[in-house]
């Protein structure tokens, strides 16, 4: 890390600073060797304890293992207070509207990760060429952003080549390689995002669902088709489950469990490796002709857009007669269908609302509950699983549809999960 030289301090001082780091209760000696060494001073100081937030304050941990993006949190464009910075999702794509991550910390790694992974904008690069033209050492400053971007023409690797009246050449030589250069995303991040929106403030309003269920002088009455979530109830509030309905748990186990259904594992040759939409139609194309649903129920399907998969999966059945489309949602939420000439309109007025049979079906993660499709009797869906996928969640995503049979994709996290919990148990 920059601007600390721990490589040249004493093995007992490095060994010191690891702990102090690494481990959220440390030992006095610990503590005391690393506050009271010369080494702890000065600029040094700040960037130790940033490091012991990280990694012994579980920011690292929560960012990288609990949450995921474009699922979990990302860049909002379209929300109405016009913020740059990482905002909770509700689902695949689905920014809640107003909600906010609370911890400053988590907001700068989460908005950190955002860029790192979808890279800049058009416009975003172009505000911080901008702003680099006008500072006072914009040449070392490009040099650092042309190291991390290989394929970028020699003609571009000094700031005079670059003419930002040119858009045309902006956009098509500069920036789909300088896009996702991390030195370039972190002056964006520096000058254009935490700049402006990353204050403090010495009070703070928050407010959460449970104080929905606050006492008040009439009592407050709520709906769930589920009570897998009454553990979880503010203490105000009691799960009241009606007689008639308390065997739904077990029947819907029962429908899951039956024989027709199955579960498929990645196969050995794709683990170590991330998984994405390849991978899926690959194992889809090897199995029964009569799967032809996709329920994303675990989000899996992050590389591509909706449309971009529904091409892909439509272009593996080219000489199919009995597959002509693919119905999927768009980025307006409306429900579409794709046809293999390319042709894409909302399925209520196409044809193919009376031809189901002739078409695929992809549902994302955020579709799978509320739509209701009626499907052939002989179609088969293949459902994904995802780290954090709760029962409620799954049976909500994939009953809906009531397809004949139900394979559920479990993927390598899935697993090594569920044999960390049992190892526990």
């Amino acid at each position: 890390m920059r601007g600390l030289p721990i490589s040249n301090q004493p093995e007992k001082i490095r060994t010191a600073v690891y702990h102090y780091i690494t481990r959220w209760k440390l030992k006095k000696a610990d503590t005391k060797l690393v506050e009271t060494s010369l080494f702890f001073d000065g600029a040094a100081i700040g960037r130790i304890l940033l490091l012991r937030g990280l990694f012994a304050g579980g920011i690292l941990a929560f960012a990288l293992g609990q949450k995921r993006w474009r699922v979990n949190y990302g860049i909002d464009p379209h929300r109405e207070t016009g913020t740059k910075l990482a905002v909770p999702f509700r689902a695949k794509d689905s920014p809640t509207p107003r909600s906010e991550f609370s911890h400053p910390d988590v907001v700068i790694t989460l908005t950190c990760l955002s860029y790192y992974y979808g890279g800049l904008d058009e416009e975003a690069l172009f505000s911080a060429f901008s702003i680099l033209t006008k500072s006072d050492n914009a040449r070392v400053e490009y040099h650092e952003w042309t190291r991390t971007a290989p394929d970028l023409p020699l003609s571009f690797r000094t700031l005079e080549g670059v003419n930002l009246r040119d858009r045309a050449q902006f956009k098509k030589e500069i920036y789909p390689r300088l896009c996702f250069s991390k030195s370039a995303i972190d002056y964006y991040l520096s000058h254009l995002v935490f700049s402006k929106e990353a204050k403090e403030f010495p009070h703070k309003l928050s407010a959460s669902g449970w104080d929905l269920a606050k006492i008040k002088d009439n009592p407050t009455t709520g709906f769930s088709g589920t009570n897998d979530s009454r553990y979880v109830l503010p203490t105000d509030i009691m799960q009241l489950d009606l007689p008639e309905q308390k065997h739904t748990n077990a029947l819907v186990l029962s429908h899951l469990l039956q024989s027709q259904n199955g579960v498929a594992l990645v196969p050995q040759e794709a683990k170590g490796t991330p998984f994405n939409s390849r991978m899926l139609l690959d194992m889809i194309s090897g199995m029964n002709t009569q799967t032809r649903v996709i329920l994303d129920v675990g989000a899996q399907v992050i590389d591509l857009t909706n449309l971009e998969f529904a091409k892909q999966w439509l272009a593996r059945y080219q000489h199919d007669d009995n597959t002509l489309a693919v119905v999927c949602f768009n980025e307006d939420d409306e429900i579409i269908v794709l046809d293999r000439s390319g042709k894409v309109e909302e399925l209520e007025t196409s044809p193919f609302a009376e031809h189901m049979d002739r078409c695929l079906v992809f549902l994302d993660e955020s579709h799978t509950r509320g739509t209701d499709l009626k499907l052939p009797p002989n179609y088969r869906a293949v459902v994904t699983l995802g780290a954090g996928l709760t029962k409620d969640r799954l049976v909500q995503g994939m009953w809906k549809q009531d397809p004949a049979r139900i394979l559920l994709i479990l993927l390598q996290l899935v697993c090594e999960c569920g044999n960390s919990g049992k190892d526990k148990a």
